[in-house]
C-alpha cells in the first residue's frame, strides 16, 4: 500500500462537483474528495470556508475531517476496495497473454486485449452467448472480481 501524506488546510470553496471539490488554500488550488456520504453529511458549496484535514494522493486530497464555521465538524471515513477475504496482489510481472490463456481457460471469450492497471487487468469477456463482463484479474492469473460492461468504457 503506498504511504500518503496527512495535510490540513484552511480555504474556500471554489467550484463543487458532486462530492468532490476544489479549494482554494494558500495561493494553490486543490481537488479534494468527501464521497458520496461525506457529501450528505456535510453539504458543500461555492465560497464556503472550511477547515479540512485528510490523505494526500496523488490526483486528490481524500477528506477525513472538514469543518466550517457555525457547522459541526463532519469526519469521514472512505471504504477501501473490496476484495475477497485472503486476496492479496501478488509482486509478479505484467503479461497480458497469461492474463488471456487464464480467462479463456475459464470459459470465458474475451474481447480486445486487456487494459492494463497499476495492480491487475481489466479484460472484456462473455461465456457463450451471454451477457459482456468485466473481469478482474491480477498478475499471478486469478479472476477476482466480475461485474457487468460498462457500454460507455468497452465501447459497446
Amino acid at each position: 500500500m503506498p504511504h500518503h501524506d496527512e495535510i490540513a488546510l484552511s480555504g474556500v470553496i471554489q467550484h463543487v462537483f458532486a462530492h468532490r471539490f476544489t479549494l482554494q488554500a494558500h495561493g494553490e488550488t486543490h481537488l479534494a474528495d468527501l464521497g458520496p456520504k461525506g457529501a450528505e453529511a456535510f453539504p458543500l458549496s461555492a465560497g464556503l470556508e472550511v477547515k479540512l484535514e485528510g490523505e494526500r494522493r496523488p490526483s486528490e486530497i481524500k477528506v477525513t475531517r472538514i469543518a466550517a464555521q457555525g457547522r459541526d465538524a463532519v469526519l469521514i471515513h472512505h471504504k477501501k476496495p473490496h476484495h475477497p477475504p485472503g486476496h492479496r496482489h501478488p509482486d509478479l510481472p505484467a503479461d497480458p497473454h497469461r492474463v488471456l490463456v487464464v480467462v479463456e481457460e475459464a470459459g470465458w471469450s474475451p474481447k480486445g486485449q486487456p487494459q492494463r492497471k497499476p495492480k491487475h487487468f481489466e479484460v472484456l469477456a462473455r461465456q457463450g452467448r451471454g451477457p459482456w463482463t468485466e473481469l478482474h484479474v491480477d498478475f499471478a492469473g486469478t479472476i477476482y472480481k466480475q461485474k457487468p460492461a460498462d457500454a460507455a468504457k468497452w465501447s459497446l
